[in-house]
């Protein structure tokens, strides 16, 4: 994916998410696991300092959900999402379908690891420090 691509922006900061965020449970079909597991060995590989990683679940639809689990109950909120139905505006949206979705943010997180984020000041691309807006975000989507 290129940089001037309207996806990239939220396939970047979906991947930052994932490399960076605490308690994240990603829900997925079976077929995303491999891929999934081959990401965290490269996470463990560029931070070996980090002793917790993302979890994943099985589920049976189209898509990818990326959940943050409260550290204090069990509560948890949808971050991110890949795929086609438009969720929650507070969501950062992949609006890609599952296969190719997917296959950005694994890109993604590869070259920020091997960038060295998060460890990193400015590494993760343009904007990285800033706060995300969605909305924004959405509204240069075709």
């Amino acid at each position: 994916m290129r940089i001037d691509e309207p996806l990239w922006p939220v396939v970047r900061e979906t991947a930052r998410q994932i490399l960076r965020v605490e308690n994240l449970v990603l829900a997925f079909p079976d077929r995303c696991v491999k891929d999934f597991e081959k990401l965290l060995l490269d996470m463990s590989d560029f931070q070996p300092a980090k002793v917790t990683f993302p979890s994943y679940i099985i589920h049976s639809t189209e898509d990818v959900k990326i959940h943050q689990n409260s550290a204090n109950s069990s509560d948890e909120s949808l971050v991110a999402y890949i795929g086609l139905t438009e969720p929650e505006i507070n969501v950062r949206w992949v609006k890609m379908n599952i296969d190719e979705g997917w296959g950005e943010i694994l890109i993604a997180c590869r070259e920020l690891l091997e960038a060295g984020y998060p460890g990193c000041i400015g590494c993760g691309g343009p904007n990285s420090e800033l706060p995300w807006n969605e909305a924004k975000n959405r509204a240069k989507l075709p």
